[in-house]
């Protein structure tokens, strides 16, 4: 699920959202989003990395239709409903703690990680409102903003003035 999210820049409502049914070859197809309230859908890029853990996970779980992400019971028993966004969100924080992540974590930390990551790979604002599905570039923007001023202006032109 984490890496899910962090492949599709996903928000905790959109990931527990996702059926098995909304898998086209590389692709999910979210089909309403926050910001797309008509359901016009979107088709978002599923690393191959992300698309081997989603087959083994429901391979090994037995998940053939419906809901990809689903409560767990003790025992290890995968229940047929849909996980909750609380659902989704406890995961979220627990893995970061586990892995030794510090400070605050949210349901909302693995989009802004992954816009901030593909910053640090060259990503410009607009790729960022693409991959993201903002409507405006204000939230891209703002969560990019750090590396952005490394990237920016001053840092492309006046630090080359002092290289000299």
């Amino acid at each position: 699920m984490i890496r899910f999210m962090s492949d599709c820049l996903l928000r905790v409502s959109e990931v527990v959202a996702v059926d098995v049914e909304h898998f086209k070859q590389n692709t999910l197809v979210v089909e309403r989003s926050k910001t797309d309230q008509q359901g016009e859908g979107v088709a978002l890029y599923v690393t191959n990395e992300t698309r081997k853990a989603i087959s083994q996970y429901r391979e090994k779980a037995g998940i053939t239709h419906g809901a990809l992400f689903r409560p767990v019971r003790r025992g290890g028993h995968i229940q047929t409903g849909r996980l909750t966004d609380v659902s989704a969100r406890h995961i979220i924080k627990k893995r970061a703690a586990d892995a030794g992540v510090d400070g605050f974590i949210s349901g909302h930390s693995l989009r802004v990680g992954s816009a901030v990551s593909l910053v640090k790979a060259g990503a410009s604002i607009v790729d960022l409102q693409v991959a993201g599905r903002w409507k405006n570039s204000q939230m891209p923007a703002h969560y990019a903003r750090a590396e952005m001023a490394e990237r920016g202006a001053i840092a492309r032109f006046k630090e080359r003035e002092f290289d000299n």
